[in-house]
């Protein structure tokens, strides 16, 4: 009997799936390392205190993408080869119908999702904008210290790709953000009343854990905690200890908000306590879970004030919200108001008698009316700015004060603001579109900006040079242009919204959903830095890593 002969393809299969496998693997363990140094090291890396600190991690970043670009680009390289010979050997070369641009978008629609689509869409902005550039050379690498040019914004977009395909889930990776965020918070807690467990150099007020200024560690702080806040208002916690541990960290972590001094993570707060609170509407164990974690807040605050006022603990950062906060009548007035929330919320829901009605039209009346008295404070601040303070004067209200938009206005916001704005209105057509190049406002606004635009800025900086506008988007619109900001926004957008939207299947990426909510809505008024993009990145991957999981 003759034996049959084995196809040429039957052959080649399994060498090429198992190399194929094999450089997956790999690729796998290399991202997995990625996540690790950004999630875990990252947070505490640090040469020499809080000296340098930010150039430090701005460092770090740089050097995770350049040893981590020479081993994950060949890999990619040998996987697409090892892909497209183990896809002729087993289905042959397509034809051309099979390639028909129909086929080829619905393939996309399948494999791409639209917050993928401004992904890409980023990226390519960000390589336009680095090519129509009159500063490569600052464009490739960005600021020296800071390094947000062209690499790393393609970093972002390459880590969010990796991480959402090439990465095996594994929870415990994911869980060690937990531990590693909580101690960063405990000391920034006791930093505030300088206690410092680790030495760190140059310990000063501005400096704060082992993030370094302030308005680092605040980014760092709202990318990561309230996603945790958002898993435990969500997740049934059946044993426990777990509800222990995670009311802990709730703990720790508004502690330290109160007291950080960055008033963009109060107003964050703000926004995610809303968000949250209309979301409990529909659900009384959620509604529940959230006045829990109202009591929490509220108590963390009190303590802290109660200590303030005894003595037990002097803070050695002064500043108005973290007093109102933490040294008022304030904190004994919210305990009081969540205990009772509270306690009526869990004794209605013991009797089945959740009142859904009352609290969705207490839910509209807070929500709405906070929206409405937003924009009247845009109204009013327009209206007495524009009228030469006819509102101020009808007050006792100083000429500086929060109704006169002015250089010194929200801590200087209103020169960042209007120096990045300047920097848009005076480009080209071209470079209103591509920006003026990755990281490179600073390089227009002193080498090419008007008088008046460098005057803006040496009047309220001096000779300190202002590398950003103190508004995320706002620093994109003059960086990367119209392109570079609508695709940015839009992959925020989508994230946000699709992530959330997947809540009640998919925690986790609810969870980051949340956290990328929180960092968009903080860096309105803050800067994108290596420590908090870095760390956003790896949450967008992971989002959209378990978003893929079907």
């Amino acid at each position: 009997m003759k034996k049959k002969k084995r196809s040429r393809s039957s052959k080649a299969e399994p060498i090429s799936v198992s190399f194929y496998e094999f450089f997956k693997y790999v690729l796998d363990l290399c991202v997995c390392v990625y996540i690790f140094l950004i999630l875990v090291v990252m947070p505490f890396y640090n040469e020499e205190g809080f000296n340098h600190i930010g150039t430090d991690k701005s460092t770090f970043f740089k050097n995770c993408t350049i040893y981590g670009s020479k081993i994950v680009l060949p890999l990619l390289a040998i996987m697409a080869v090892t892909g497209v010979i183990m896809h002729i050997r087993t289905k042959g070369i397509p034809n051309g119908k099979a390639l028909s641009v129909k086929s080829i978008i619905a393939a996309c629609k399948k494999q791409f999702s639209s917050t993928d689509c401004f992904a890409l869409a980023y990226g390519i902005s960000v390589i336009i904008a680095y090519l129509c550039s009159d500063y490569k050379e600052t464009a490739m690498w960005g600021v020296k210290g800071w390094y947000m040019g062209l690499i790393p914004q393609l970093t972002v977009v390459v880590v969010y790709f990796l991480i959402s395909r090439a990465w095996t889930r594994r929870n415990w990776l994911v869980a060690l953000i937990l531990p590693v965020s909580f101690i960063v918070f405990a000391l920034g807690y006791l930093n505030r009343f300088g206690i410092y467990p680790i030495d760190m150099k140059l310990e000063a007020p501005e400096f704060i854990s082992t993030i370094g200024n302030i308005n680092w560690y605040c980014g760092y702080l709202v990318s990561i905690f309230f996603g945790v806040m958002f898993l435990f208002w969500k997740v049934e916690w059946k044993k426990v200890w777990q509800q222990l541990l995670m009311m802990g960290y709730l703990v720790i972590g508004f502690a330290t908000l109160v007291t950080q001094g960055s008033s963009s993570g109060i107003f964050t707060m703000a926004v995610l306590f809303l968000f949250l609170f209309w979301l409990s509407v529909s659900d009384s164990r959620s509604m529940e879970s959230f006045w829990l974690e109202m009591v929490l807040f509220s108590a963390t605050c009190l303590v802290t004030c109660i200590m303030r006022v005894c003595g037990l603990l002097e803070i050695t950062y002064i500043d108005t919200l973290i007093d109102l906060f933490t040294y008022s009548l304030i904190p004994i007035i919210m305990t009081l108001l969540s205990l009772a929330f509270w306690a009526w919320v869990r004794v209605t829901n013991n009797k089945g008698r959740y009142p859904q009605k009352i609290w969705k039209g207490l839910s509209v009346l807070v929500c709405g009316g906070s929206i409405a008295l937003v924009v009247l404070f845009v109204i009013l601040l327009a209206i007495n700015t524009a009228g030469g303070g006819i509102i101020t004067k009808m007050t006792t209200m100083s000429e500086q004060n929060v109704l006169t938009f002015s250089p010194t206005w929200g801590s200087n916001r209103g020169a960042t603001w209007t120096c990045g704005w300047l920097c848009f209105w005076e480009q080209d057509v071209l470079h209103k579109l591509t920006g003026v190049g990755p990281d490179c406002m600073e390089a227009f606004l002193y080498g090419a900006g008007s008088a008046e635009l460098v005057a803006v800025a040496e009047e309220r900086f001096g000779t300190a040079r202002l590398t950003n506008a103190h508004n995320e988007w706002l620093t994109i619109l003059v960086n990367m242009g119209l392109l570079g900001l609508v695709s940015y926004a839009g992959m925020m957008i989508t994230a946000i919204k699709r992530y959330i939207q997947s809540r009640n299947v998919k925690v986790i990426t609810a969870a980051c959903g949340i956290c990328v909510l929180a960092y968009t809505v903080n860096n309105m008024f803050s800067f994108q830095q290596s420590m908090n993009i870095a760390t956003i990145a790896v949450i967008l991957g992971i989002g959209e890593n378990y978003m893929r999981e079907e």
